[in-house]
This record gives structure tokens, sequence and C-alpha cells, in this order.
């Protein structure tokens, strides 16, 4: 892990915000530990909420290496009762992708004017499901790490520069990413002079009485159905447990990392998700490089 002074988008000053407790599964699929403490830190210049040390990139490897695959479902499944084969199916399915196209499609026509999308890649985005038929008469690209085949219609890439995209998105990624501005400094090298560039990360709010009142109910299912994690986790640490969400953006976070990386923002926003699980919000930034 990696502890940083300042801030990891604006390199703006850090203050303490709350001791927050690394969730068992992650303390155990990535560092073969009990559950240990971190510190959730918020930035005073951008507002950016993150936890600190940071994780490296060897260390997310293990986490994310056949992720959602048989070996992670069965060591999350040993600690998070709740998560279960169908839970972790349904966050990838066909309803769950459609509501998601519909979403990202509105914004991206309410900005885009004139301009014609000839190519769009996904970069990180696994399959490359979101960009399958998002944008009519756009060719879709996958850049995704993992080599996972890709979706029906999708292109794969191991070169994101190469499909000369006129448009890259990046959804739900950067919330797991220990420097966002690595990766969207890769992001925006890939990209042409005046290229766009959409990012999407859920807008979360961690120190909410509601996500609060989840995490007692999460804590003490935890407890019963594992009595030997009891003694590490009934504590108030818990409350802010880091799991693999490990940043939480708004809408101006969000909008920094892209012009701090070398973009011009054309518009940022917040919309409503909802799903078989409940209701969501989720940031996005569309800009164009510089």
């Amino acid at each position: 892990m990696i502890e940083v002074a300042h801030c990891v988008i604006c390199n703006g000053a850090i203050a303490k915000v709350k001791r927050a407790l690394v969730a068992p599964f992650l303390a155990a699929r990535i560092w073969n530990r009990k559950p240990f403490c971190v510190e959730l830190v918020r930035c005073k210049g951008c507002g950016f909420l993150f936890y600190n040390p940071r994780p490296d990139d060897e260390e997310l490897q293990r986490l994310y290496s056949d992720y959602r695959k048989d070996e992670y479902l069965r060591m999350r499944h040993a600690s998070e009762p709740w998560y279960t084969a169908q839970f972790n199916e349904d966050l990838a399915s066909t309803a769950s992708y459609e509501m998601r196209r519909a979403k990202v499609r509105s914004i991206l026509e309410a900005h885009l004017g004139e301009r014609r999308i000839r190519r769009i890649l996904d970069h990180g985005g696994d399959r490359g499901d979101l960009v399958a038929g998002l944008l009519e008469g756009a060719e879709p690209f996958v850049y995704d790490i993992s080599g996972v085949q890709a979706a029906a219609g999708v292109t794969p890439t191991t070169d994101p520069a190469g499909c000369a995209a006129d448009l890259i998105l990046n959804s739900n990624v950067l919330e797991h990413v220990g420097f966002p501005r690595l990766l969207v400094g890769e992001i925006l090298k890939a990209a042409p002079k005046g290229g766009l560039v959409y990012l999407e990360v859920p807008s979360e709010a961690p120190l909410e009485v509601s996500r609060m009142v989840r995490r007692i109910a999460q804590i003490a299912v935890m407890s019963a159905a594992h009595p030997g994690l009891a003694r590490h986790i009934l504590r108030p640490a818990s409350l802010y447990m880091m799991h693999e969400h490990i940043n939480y953006y708004t809408e101006e976070s969000l909008a920094s990392l892209l012009r701090l990386s070398g973009a011009r923002v054309i518009g940022a926003g917040v919309y409503a998700s909802s799903g078989r699980y409940g209701k969501s919000d989720m940031a996005w930034c569309l800009g164009a490089k510089n």
C-alpha cells in the first residue's frame, strides 16, 4: 500500500475524516490477513473522498484477477452471505446494461450536437456490453486487461489508440483504482486531439445515515453468520468500511479529475439509476482532449 500526503486528483491538502476498517473479504483476498484499519480522508480543495493508504497495482491485480469468477465468489460469500451467485449474475444482467445504455445515450445525444461518432471505445469495459449498440452507426470497441471474450458485435483491442475512437468511455472503473489521474491520463493519451472522453462513476455518500444503517445491518449479518469475525468487525471503524469502492466522487471532483488530466469539460452531472437491488446515483463527466 502507498500512503499519500496530498489529494490524488488535485494534489490539494487532505484531512482525516474517519477511521475505517478494511472489509474482511478485501483483507483476505488482497493481503491474506484479518481486517485492519485505514483512514478515510477528504481533499480540502476538490472535495474528493478516498481511503489512505492506497492499494498499488499489484494489490489491485490480486483483487480483480478472474473478477467475479468462481474463486472470487467463493471468497466473498465466505464473509458476506448476501453475495450469492444470483446476486453476482444480476450485476451484469441484460436488463442492467439496457438501462445503463439508455441513460448514457441520452446524455451523449444531449451534448454531441452535430458531431458524428464513428468509433467508440469502452476503456476497461470487461466485455464491452455498455457500448454494444450505444450510438447508432458507431462501431464499438473494448479494451480490457482481463482477456475476457468481447460481447457480440464488439471488437476487442489491445491498443486503445490504434482503434482511433472518436469517443472513449470509462464507466464504473475509477471508483476502484488507487491513482485515478494515471488512468485518465492513459485514456486521454489514446484519444485524438479534440476527441471525446466520457467518465462515469457511482455517486456515493459514505457518511449518510442511510448508508450507516445498511452497514450496521451488514455487520450484524456477518457477525451472526461468522462469529469468528465479530471481534474484528464490531467496532466504530466498520461503519466506514473500505470495500471495492475506494474512492467517492462528486460531480465536481470528477470534473476536476478530467480537467486536470488534460481535457476541456463539456458537461457534468448526476443521474438516478434503479435496479433489482435498489436505487443509486451515477456521476458523469464529458470532455474533449485539449
